[in-house]
């Protein structure tokens, strides 16, 4: 199963999680107290907070992000409401039963086979993420277990995606093979009070302090250069939202709709 940390992301914390912690110490020593706060102004990969939520002076944790792919995987791994796992194995279980013979040209295929993926990997991934819209709109799963879902699928695309860790480009004169699995994520399990937010991020502030909200620590790691990070993630974007633009240049991405 997929944990957390376990994607390519451009500016990842994974390794520098204790150094971050040591950081902060110096400037406030949260040992030993109760029911704190943390924001984590852009989340990004989520495990800034995970390694927080953990915690257990921390009761409250407020995760961040603008890109819509995020705030789905956040959702999957965080959101406390209930799932059932036997049908997630279940589901799990059809989608590796799938033929990609047997699967129509469809929006992914059509973009990006042979492309950042291999053909039948991309009729199997647009196969899936289509399915998944289904079961949803049809009450054969809850939102969790569609979060969870399409978490895994993104977490999964990521692993066999023909790129260097980021979509801006995919690699050329590369001979791509069928490696796609759907593969499920390990949701985690918090006994602690989750808020997940999609917004611009000084207009969160600005809400939180007009609420009187209390935040004990707020952790700012805002993007490090001046490229859209929906840009670089366009396909995982694409994925989440499954709306099928229009696209455009060799690495087909959308045309931009905002300028975070």
């Amino acid at each position: 199963m997929f944990s957390l940390s376990s994607r390519r992301y451009t500016g990842a914390k994974t390794k520098l999680l204790d150094s971050i912690d040591t950081s902060i110490l110096k400037s406030f020593d949260y040992r030993d107290k109760k029911n704190l706060s943390f924001f984590d102004v852009f989340s990004g990969t989520g495990v800034v907070s995970e390694y927080f939520a953990k915690k257990k002076e921390f009761s409250n944790i407020i995760i961040n992000d603008f890109l819509h792919s995020n705030f789905i995987i956040y959702q999957g791994f965080f959101m406390q409401d209930s799932f059932d796992s036997k049908k997630l194995e279940f589901f799990k279980k059809e989608f590796a039963k799938l033929k990609p013979k047997d699967i129509k040209e469809n929006y992914y295929s059509k973009h990006f086979g042979d492309k950042f993926f291999s053909k039948n990997d991309s009729k199997t991934i647009g196969y899936v993420r289509d399915r998944l819209d289904y079961l949803l709109d049809q009450k054969a799963i809850s939102k969790k277990e569609f979060f969870i879902l399409l978490s895994s699928l993104l977490y999964s695309v990521d692993r066999v995606a023909n790129t260097v860790g980021h979509y801006d480009a995919y690699r050329k004169n590369v001979i791509l093979q069928d490696r796609f699995s759907h593969e499920l994520i390990n949701p985690l399990k918090l006994e602690k009070s989750i808020e997940i937010y999609k917004e611009d991020s000084n207009i969160l502030a600005q809400n939180l302090a007009k609420q009187k909200r209390q935040i004990d620590i707020a952790f700012i790691d805002p993007p490090y250069n001046s490229r859209q990070y929906s840009r670089f993630y366009h396909l995982l974007e694409n994925l989440a939202l499954n709306k099928k633009p229009e696209l455009y240049g060799v690495a087909l991405k959308p045309k931009p709709t905002n300028p975070k």
